[in-house]
């Protein structure tokens, strides 16, 4: 894996960001000449695991996968950060240097700019290289369409309209407009049922779509670090949800629990091991589990790990971190409020020290015995992007909008009792139900990057912050563009509350 990374590294400075250059700003320095890239099997290894260094580095810069999911939501309450309680409070015009990483959707391109450059290149390869035959190429092809497709969806989330790019840049850079996200979702599903057809539902060697050794890794080193067809058709359940089409959204779950003896998909087999108090393998943020359908790795076995871009990095003090004070918490009451049936396991294992002012977030503690320091504390917690218990929740909202509330209570119920809560009772309405779901996603997922996406997927917003109905039809409940982005592009434009 550090050999891919380094590959993956050297393509980007090669290809990826020179093609774009004029769009990211980035500077670079080219460490294999363009022409003499692209030509060999190690080069398309290089090539499309880049695309899933950049996304993950996209969404660790700044911790911006908690910025933009997590803390506009309200939960965490910010001791002294600025830019936090900025970002908490919807002020994202603010000028700090963090707000200016997170308004700015580059990064997001860079992603894109790889996977189209990728996609153009990969079938020019197999007539160069004899050891690249065309199934492996079709593989590689699958799994950049899938990054391409999850940071479409990703990005049409936070920024609402968005440039819709798909083919790698000749020359200059032309300046694009925003597309309405409709129809870059579509694209965005499109590309991810096509990515679906050549992924196999584990890289175990016995799939058609992948037989043999893959890059001289088991089964196990692969599980949930690399797109598969259970993470594309999650992928595609989510699109769909977001455009309220629960209808698409519901068959492609089925797709996923219909074939679980293919997939080995199951709930976590322990409410302990949401998260291990060492934080060892077998935990859901230490990642490459059963329950984890996709995730961006942080590995201390492959040197991934870092002082940053993990939410520990602001979650964490004394004694796991030499910090008197984290930036962030969640206060006792929020956690009585959150966890009001005493039964559920969660709220013991999401927090601990309940007797402190300011209790700590211990969901997410992923820090190894081998890399302490006492004066600095290395994470790896996986950014783990789709798990079966999400998709259980989800699935659950798609029976209850489609007017099966029988189901609907069946699957929520199956997580409330796995969490030591009650059922849910059978005479609930559609609005009630709905509500219940909303909670319950609030109770599993806390920390996770899903709390602001549900607040506008439920239309909630303006119950759970200080922006109003109108605000969110103006364009508040999306990020507003950076000054770099529009002044670079004079096409664009600002939605109208953040002008």
């Amino acid at each position: 894996m550090r050999y891919i990374w380094i590959g993956s590294l050297m393509c980007l400075m090669a290809t990826g960001w020179l093609s774009c250059k004029k769009m990211m700003d980035v500077e670079s320095t080219r460490a294999v000449t363009e022409e003499n890239m692209w030509k060999t099997k190690n080069d398309a290894w290089a090539g499309s695991f880049a695309a899933y260094s950049l996304l993950r580095a996209a969404l660790a810069n700044e911790n911006a996968y908690w910025a933009y999911g997590e803390m506009r939501g309200g939960d965490f309450t910010v001791t002294k950060r600025g830019d936090l309680q900025a970002l908490r409070s919807s002020e994202l015009t603010s000028n700090y240097p963090a707000m200016d990483t997170w308004r700015d959707w580059r990064r997001f391109y860079a992603v894109i700019a790889q996977c189209n450059l990728a996609l153009s290149k990969l079938p020019e390869i197999p007539a160069l290289d004899n050891r690249y035959p065309r199934s492996e190429m079709k593989l590689d092809q699958a799994q950049v369409r899938f990054v391409r497709a999850f940071t479409y969806f990703y990005i049409v989330r936070i920024w609402g309209d968005v440039p819709l790019i798909t083919a790698p840049f000749k020359g200059e850079f032309t300046a694009s407009t925003r597309e309405d996200w409709n129809k870059v979702l579509d694209f965005a599903m499109e590309e991810a049922i096509a990515a679906a057809k050549d992924l196999p539902w584990k890289f175990d060697g016995t799939n058609p779509e992948q037989t043999g050794t893959y890059r001289g890794q088991g089964v196990t080193h692969w599980q949930s670090i690399l797109a598969t067809r259970g993470a594309a058709y999650d992928l595609i359940a989510h699109i769909a949800a977001w455009k309220k089409d629960y209808t698409n959204a519901l068959k492609y779950i089925n797709l996923i629990t219909d074939n679980k003896a293919r997939n080995s998909y199951e709930y976590v087999t322990d409410n302990n091991m949401i998260v291990a108090p060492s934080g060892t393998s077998g935990s859901t943020f230490r990642g490459r589990t059963n329950w984890n359908i996709f995730q961006l790795d942080f590995n201390i076995d492959h040197a991934e790990i870092s002082t940053t871009g993990q939410l520990e990095y602001w979650t964490l003090r004394y004694p796991d971190v030499p910090k008197a004070e984290a930036e962030i918490y969640v206060t006792k009451d929020s956690i009585l409020n959150i966890y009001s049936n005493a039964s559920d396991v969660r709220s013991s294992i999401f927090f601990t020290d309940m007797t402190s002012v300011q209790p700590m977030f211990y969901k997410l503690r992923m820090l190894d015995g081998a890399v302490r320091n006492p004066t600095l504390r290395l994470f790896n917690a996986a950014i783990v992007v789709f798990r079966f218990e999400e998709m259980t929740l989800l699935r659950a909202e798609c029976y209850v909008r489609l007017k099966n509330y029988a189901a609907g209570r069946t699957e929520l119920n199956l997580l409330r009792v796995r969490r030591y809560v009650d059922e849910v009772p059978a005479t609930a309405t559609e609005a009630e139900l709905l509500d219940y779901i909303l909670e319950e996603r609030r109770r599993e997922l806390i920390g996770e990057g899903w709390r602001w996406y549900d607040l506008i997927s439920f239309g909630k917003v303006p119950a759970y912050s200080k922006l109003s109905a109108a605000d969110v039809q103006n364009g508040a409940a999306y990020w507003p563009l950076s000054k770099n982005t529009l002044s670079l592009n004079p096409q664009l434009t600002q939605y109208s509350y953040w002008k």
